[in-house]
């Protein structure tokens, strides 16, 4: 274990609560045991004015949080509006606003953000004695803007954490070539000015080790869960699957093969009921408009993490969707559904999330080609439920993935 004089550190989070939805998670769940093993965290983030609805977790007096500008909008990004005649006009407005928008942020909410973070972050710095930097990413202009301090200040410890990939992400796409250029030696020089990178999977590490030319140490810091307990006493269930979270991003691809594997058993399975948490692409209902108006699927606006654990917990499979185009990719939810001993069913097309699953005992991973083998593995869990309502499973290895533990890991590579 490290032993440090200085227990200080700086993160740089652009999304840290009160931003309420799961991009701040990570880091909110390792500053609460950096803190809790006696860190004194100063978190450097916007002022979020989006109600996060558990703040728990940084309510910790080794938790400093700073709020500086940032130049975007971003409280009208991330504003929610009434789902009403007056809310959707409001919708749109936003929505054209912040096109307009992207024309001059072209890159993400971060873009200008240097003009209050490296001198704030600098007076910070020198005032505390400050010698380990944490910046995690999105928006990954955060990384850019701290490697641009890393340069002012040789002697700081910088740590880079990436969990998403940055100008190779098969989405990204940037008005104009020029811009593009710029963006990708943005991340170069991000990934080149530190002494720690970070991250989440080894499929990502690997995208990114390739543009890397500078001596810096590369590690696997995987994202985890937390401690969930919803009750000691044995729940029967229903044969209920959940989803929690975005269907965009290519994950519609996988759904829509789950979905024809439901229409194909529907009949053999009279108690299949599918519940959607989250945001969904808006004609999802019509299209599958028998197995809605049958009852099959309900879909939800998103909830409140502590509301989805309990929705989770009383479920008996937990569905995941993994995009084609990002094999190298694995969701948090993942650990989360293990942590509350549901099993998984994940539709994918190979790569880590598959490995994860089939490693730790998770449930079944079933490749999205193959529309038979998805419905096999739906009547199985069917078979499953109707001997054992009761039924949860017992993954292996799991605690290596706690956020208690990944807390320990990142504190090897402070100075």
């Amino acid at each position: 274990m490290v032993k440090l004089k200085n227990k200080k550190i700086l993160l740089i989070a652009f999304k840290y609560p009160h931003y309420a939805e799961v991009g701040a998670k990570r880091w909110v769940k390792l500053s609460k045991y950096l803190a809790e093993m006696g860190y004194k965290i100063h978190v450097v983030t916007v002022n979020w004015k989006i109600d996060g609805k558990n703040l728990d977790d940084i309510q910790h007096p080794n938790i400093i949080i700073h709020r500086i500008p940032s130049l975007y909008f971003h409280n009208l990004k991330y504003k929610n509006y009434k789902n009403n005649f007056t809310g959707n006009i409001k919708h749109l407005l936003r929505h054209g606003f912040l096109k307009i928008l992207s024309i001059i942020w072209y890159e993400d909410e971060a873009q200008f953000w240097g003009v209050y973070l490296i001198p704030f972050c600098k007076k910070l710095i020198k005032k505390e004695g400050i010698k380990n930097v944490i910046a995690t990413g999105h928006p990954f202009m955060t990384n850019y803007w701290a490697a641009k301090l890393k340069m002012d200040l040789l002697e700081i410890n910088l740590i880079q954490d990436f969990r998403d990939p940055w100008n190779d992400d098969a989405i990204r796409s940037l008005p104009f070539r020029l811009t593009a250029k710029r963006s990708l030696q943005h991340e170069i020089f991000a990934l080149n000015n530190c002494d720690v990178l970070f991250a989440v999977t080894d499929g990502l590490m690997e995208l990114l080790s390739k543009k890397i030319h500078a001596n810096i140490k590369k590690v696997i810091i995987p994202n985890g869960f937390d401690a969930y307990i919803c009750s000691k006493d044995a729940v029967k269930r229903d044969f209920v699957f959940i989803y929690a979270g975005s269907l965009y991003c290519g994950r519609k691809e996988p759904l829509e093969s789950f979905l024809k594997a439901v229409e194909n058993v529907r009949k053999t399975t009279p108690e299949l009921k599918i519940k959607l948490y989250g945001l969904f692409p808006p004609n999802l209902e019509k299209k599958h408009e028998v197995l809605f108006k049958s009852g099959i699927i309900s879909a939800y606006p998103p909830v409140s993490p502590e509301e989805i654990q309990k929705h989770i917990y009383k479920s008996f499979t937990c569905l995941h969707f993994n995009a084609r185009i990002y094999p190298y990719l694995v969701s948090m939810k993942i650990y989360e559904y293990a942590s509350l001993k549901r099993p998984t069913l994940c539709i994918n097309y190979g790569g880590e999330i598959d490995t994860l699953i089939k490693k730790h005992k998770l449930g079944v991973s079933v490749n999205g080609d193959d529309i038979g083998q998805i419905e096999k593995e739906i009547l199985k869990l069917y078979d499953t439920w109707q001997h054992d309502p009761y039924y949860e499973i017992s993954p292996e290895g799991l605690e290596i993935y706690h956020y208690k533990n990944l807390a320990k890991e990142v504190e090897k590579y402070f100075k």
